[in-house]
């Protein structure tokens, strides 16, 4: 089997203005992408089955999205979203809002459950380990990436006809950047449980419990 060696470089949406026409167009690209991945839907599934859970923290929460659906199906939970943009504005009241580089923020103990969908692709290794040792002593971690493989690639592709030129880029920059089995435990370096399932739209859904 051929690997494709994981490369992470920027991404276009990253770069361009909230307000450009083409990052709307592409987050709603995106928004049909993931629908696809379900990595949203496994996240609050999994959330679910947790015992004692009390407290989520979103990383890379974007539009909030995840922890609205969070906070809707799992009321009086305690989610809080970590991101470098502003607080949407249409965002559930229930849900806190911390802006700024998630390396700054260390609210973290062993009632937090962190989440993260399709956002730690973006990160180099060496980025990774200094997040590993942030979240180290947490409950529990969830994480729905993309899957590197020339399949997922061929697949991002069949979507190009209904998808813009940021999304084009960004999904086959995104795969590259995306995770195989068990790679990503192992570049956190937490001392968890890990378990891991594909999607059948080249996701990667990666679940570790603190031993």
């Amino acid at each position: 089997m051929i690997r494709v060696k994981r490369v992470v470089v920027p991404e276009i949406l990253d770069e361009l203005d909230a307000r450009d026409d083409r990052a709307v167009r592409s987050r709603r690209d995106l928004r049909m992408v993931n629908g696809f991945m379900r990595g949203q839907s496994w996240i609050v599934s999994e959330l679910k089955k947790i015992e004692g859970l009390q407290r989520v923290v979103d990383l890379g929460a974007g539009d909030g999205c995840l922890a609205a659906e969070i906070v809707s199906q799992i009321p009086d939970l305690e989610v809080v979203c970590v991101d470098l943009v502003p607080r949407p504005m249409a965002l559930d009241d229930r849900v806190g809002w911390w802006q700024g580089d998630l390396f700054d923020y260390h609210d973290y103990d062993e009632t937090t459950v962190v989440v993260a969908n399709l956002f730690l692709h973006h990160f180099k290794s060496a980025d990774l380990k200094r997040l590993g040792h942030l979240i180290g002593g947490v409950q529990a971690l969830l994480v729905a990436e993309p899957y590197r493989a020339k399949l997922g690639m061929v697949m991002g592709r069949c979507l190009f006809p209904w998808v813009n030129d940021v999304t084009r880029h960004d999904m086959m920059v995104s795969i590259r950047a995306g995770f195989r089995e068990d790679e990503l435990g192992e570049i956190l370096g937490c001392d968890f449980s890990w378990s891991e399932q594909r999607g059948l739209f080249g996701g990667l859904r990666v679940k570790g419990i603190r031993r």
